[in-house]
C-alpha cells in the first residue's frame, strides 16, 4: 500500500464516521452534502431509501438516539470505496441496537460521495441475556 492510499483510507475512514454523526446530531444540510443524488439506504429492518426519504426519516430522530460507527475498514477500487464496521444505535431509553453496515463511495468531480448504504442487524455482537 502507498503513502497516498493510507491516506486516502484515513481521509475515508473520517468521512465515514462523519455520516453517522451528523444524522445523529442533525446537521442535515452537512450530510446531505455526502450524499450521492442517486443515494440508496437499504435499513436492517429490510426497508430501502432514496436520499430524501432518508434524510426526512432522521429528522425526528435527533435527540432520541445516537449512531456509532466503530470498527470501520476501507477498501479501494479506483474511484469507488468501500466502508464497512459495527453501527450501534443507541437510544436515549437505554435500548442498543447492534448492526454491522457496508456503505459504497464514488468519487465525483473530486468528491466521495456515498452511493450506497446496506445495515444487518449483528446479533452475534449483543450481549448474552441474562438467565
Amino acid at each position: 500500500m502507498t503513502d497516498t492510499d493510507t491516506r486516502l483510507e484515513a481521509t475515508l475512514r473520517n468521512l465515514d464516521t462523519s455520516i453517522d454523526r451528523l444524522a445523529s446530531t442533525g446537521d442535515f444540510a452537512a450530510l446531505g452534502a455526502l450524499l450521492a443524488a442517486d443515494f440508496r439506504y437499504n435499513h436492517s429492518t429490510g426497508a430501502s431509501q432514496n436520499k430524501t426519504e432518508w434524510l426526512e426519516g432522521l429528522k425526528p430522530l435527533v435527540g432520541r438516539r445516537e449512531r456509532v460507527a466503530s470498527s470501520v475498514a476501507i477498501e479501494l477500487h479506483g474511484d469507488v470505496a468501500v466502508a464497512m464496521g459495527d453501527l450501534d444505535i443507541v437510544w436515549a431509553d437505554g435500548r442498543h441496537n447492534y448492526d454491522r453496515y457496508v456503505r459504497v463511495y464514488r468519487l465525483t468531480q473530486g468528491n466521495w460521495l456515498v452511493v450506497s448504504q446496506r445495515t444487518v442487524p449483528a446479533h452475534d455482537r449483543a450481549p448474552a441475556a441474562a438467565t
